[in-house]
């Protein structure tokens, strides 16, 4: 088993869980029913990338780890925290600021599926996984993703000067 593997793939699965618990605050706050729409879309998607993440762990030899997961549950909350802090309502900085958050680690996602291709070859469980086609839908998540993210900065970050 290698390590770093290990680690790495449960990293990822730490993070989704973060990403779940935004995505869920997002479904909540959004005031548009074409963003809601998006985001419970989003998250079934990424539920369905934790349990192929568990697959990929598991097919392999390996398990997942609890240390890990605990640490980005907390790390998670801590995070969410700040975004309530600024305010998770439309308009709100906490808004935004979770948006650019959750395209980020989409993004991370995406290099994830990218770095798995590179040695796919390597676990002979894993040759049947199409790790091109998630990146390409990882590229579509957070380019839709992104589009609300730009739309929630017009809101947010609007200046006018004092006359």
């Amino acid at each position: 088993m290698n390590k770093n593997l290990h680690h790495y793939l449960n990293h990822h699965l730490a993070g989704s869980l973060g990403a779940v618990r935004l995505i869920e605050h997002l479904i909540d706050t959004v005031d548009e029913p074409e963003a809601r729409d998006f985001f419970v879309q989003l998250k079934v998607e990424v539920e369905e990338d934790q349990e192929l993440l568990k697959g990929l762990l598991t097919s392999a030899g390996m398990d997942t780890s609890t240390s890990i997961h605990i640490a980005g549950e907390i790390a998670g909350r801590v995070g969410f925290l700040q975004f309530m802090w600024e305010g998770f309502e439309p308009r709100g900085l906490g808004l935004f600021e979770g948006l650019e958050i959750l395209a980020l680690g989409i993004q991370g996602k995406r290099l994830l599926w990218l770095a798995l291709s590179e040695i796919e070859f390597l676990i002979p469980e894993w040759r049947d996984v199409d790790f091109a086609r998630l990146e390409r839908e990882a590229l579509s998540q957070r380019n839709n993703v992104e589009r609300w993210r730009i739309e929630a900065a017009r809101d947010t970050l609007r200046f006018e000067r004092a006359v």
